[in-house]
């Protein structure tokens, strides 16, 4: 990697026509080098495109969403029943799945996912210009391009990929003269309300003309960014008051189990230092195609993640003591949210978003330390470059022959879903065949459940009291219980409920044989001379 020197001025964003780059690298040249970059990256991703359903409840969540609103039903999850409103996720990339929804289904919105990660390419080198310069951009943005993080989301229906894209374009919004503010709000807003994660975006917006003293503007961002906040919270309190939020999840110890209960204040610092050496160690190596702890190879993972966070630390402090900018400001605050979220959902998919800021920041790293050091800088940018580059293509290239094999499968009608999956989605189809419209069917993924069943259900509750288990489906109207293998919350609640009132249930359908998955019915309540018979 390579940078302009230290005492350069950077180059802005809406600068027109651009001067010439110290590094020889004229105009054209990077029109031409950008376009290769973008067609690399959408190449690379087609490579590994996986044609499935991403195994995980979020995404079948986010398509009966976009359903809802594209059938005029409103934001409801129409899984459930009593089809109640929606109050977890924000409606922005629901209205993108529901919106697109009018084109084509799942491929589509497959494909909509490639296209904000391909322009979330664009934005690396358009953020990158303004602070490292054109030479270094293009090298920010062909890590971001071969990034493993990355072009895996460029092809799941999950909000992560827009997300991406918003946080980046409301970043070099920023960069624009005259009513940047307004477009820079604008997105930031739409960045919130696809994950509100976004209130990084919003705070940063907020803080940087503060530091400028521009106080109108500070007041405005402020003030938009209270709306959103406040707006949405007030929605999710009357749309849901008994749901708990992302904010009472924070605070507990492990949301997939109440029981643990909740982190004290003096958790939480222990809490942050942990995730952040999570992601040091793991997530961020992992995220450039580094082997990851759940490989087993932890020495040498986190010595790559320690040299590669350095870098970058020292890129940021060394551009912020030039200048503060909304990218600054933006990964700090980025940063310490995600530290500190409960530990188990800590995973790669959280940095992703700051993924190319964080790379910005170690093209700058090695340009200051080209500045001190010229022979050690150029040496050090071409190993980091390299290396990087290696490990991410080495990352995708294993896993090419069975992504173009599935592609095969799936063309042919045969779906290469997990076992688990593929035993839970012909579990759901059997279900639309074999059981009344109206029946309520207690599952693991509701939503995902419902795609392929069209039958309501919820999720059982996370409690290690058969009773309590038991009671939520009764409460729930449940007709049909499914016992499956899509996660450990099943054995750790679900089966040992089902072990404690045998009498209440009985086998209808296995799919799998004795360890896949089954349907059971839910009895009535046994009769008793005080008890009314059920018609």
């Amino acid at each position: 990697m390579s940078a302009t020197s230290p005492d350069s001025e950077p180059t802005p964003l809406d600068a027109t026509p651009l001067p010439a780059p110290a590094d020889g690298v004229g105009s054209a040249g990077v029109d031409r080098w950008l376009l290769a970059l973008v067609a690399s990256h959408v190449c690379l991703a087609l490579l590994v495109f996986e044609p499935t359903l991403f195994p995980g409840a979020d995404a079948g969540h986010y398509i009966v969403l976009g359903e809802a609103l594209r059938n005029g039903l409103g934001f409801r999850d129409i899984h459930l029943p009593g089809m109640p409103l929606h109050a977890k996720y924000p409606p922005g990339y629901p209205l993108v799945l529901g919106v697109t929804g009018w084109v084509g289904g799942l491929q589509v919105f497959k494909l909509v996912s490639l296209a904000f990660t391909t322009g979330a390419v664009w934005l690396a080198y358009r953020i990158g210009h303004s602070i490292v310069g054109r030479g270094t951009a293009l090298v920010i943005a062909a890590v971001v391009a071969v990034s493993p993080v990355m072009l895996d989301y460029s092809h799941r229906v999950l909000s992560e990929a827009a997300f991406t894209f918003l946080l980046l374009l409301a970043v070099a919004a920023t960069g624009r003269r005259g009513r940047w503010g307004v477009l820079a709000i604008a997105v930031a807003t739409a960045a919130f309300f696809t994950r509100t994660a976004g209130l990084a975006v919003l705070l940063s917006l907020a803080v940087y003309p503060a530091l400028t003293r521009e106080w109108r503007r500070a007041t405005v961002v402020l003030a938009a960014g209270a709306v959103c906040v406040l707006g949405w919270a007030l929605y999710q309190y009357l749309a849901q008051p008994s749901q708990p939020g992302y904010l009472q999840q924070i605070v507990l110890l492990n949301p997939y189990d109440p029981a643990a209960g909740r982190a004290g204040l003096a958790e939480f610092p222990v809490r942050a230092a942990r995730n952040f050496w999570r992601y040091v160690s793991s997530e961020f190596p992992g995220s450039l195609g580094f082997a990851t702890i759940r490989r087993g190879t932890v020495a040498h993972t986190a010595v790559i993640g320690v040299l590669l966070s350095t870098l970058a630390v020292a890129g940021w402090v060394q551009t912020a003591l030039r200048r503060v900018t909304v990218p600054h400001l933006v990964t700090a605050f980025y940063v310490g949210m995600i530290v500190l979220w409960p530990p188990v959902w800590t995973d790669r998919r959280l940095l992703l978003p700051i993924l190319p800021l964080l790379v910005l920041w170690m093209g700058a790293g090695v340009g200051a330390l080209k500045a001190r050091h010229h022979g050690m800088g150029l040496g050090m940018g071409g190993f980091v470059a390299g290396g990087v580059a290696v490990a991410s293509l080495l990352a995708s290239a294993v896993v090419v022959p069975d992504r173009l094999a599935c592609q095969s499968s799936y063309r042919l009608g045969h779906p290469c879903d997990r076992d688990n999956y593929s035993e839970f989605y012909a579990m759901a189809r059997w279900a639309a065949d074999n059981t009344p419209p109206s029946a309520v069917i207690a599952n693991r993924s509701p939503a995902t459940f419902f795609l392929f069943s069209r039958r309501q259900g919820d999720l059982y509750r996370y409690s290690p009291d058969p009773d309590i288990v038991l009671r939520g489906l009764e409460e729930m109207g449940a007709d049909y219980v499914v016992v499956d293998r899509l996660s450990a919350t099943t054995d750790m609640y679900l089966v040992p409920a089902v072990g404690a009132h045998l009498e209440r249930f009985e086998i209808v359908h296995v799919i799998g044989g004795e360890e896949g998955t089954m349907m059971l019915r839910l009895l009535p309540v046994p009769r008793t001379a005080m008890a009314i018979p059920r018609p």
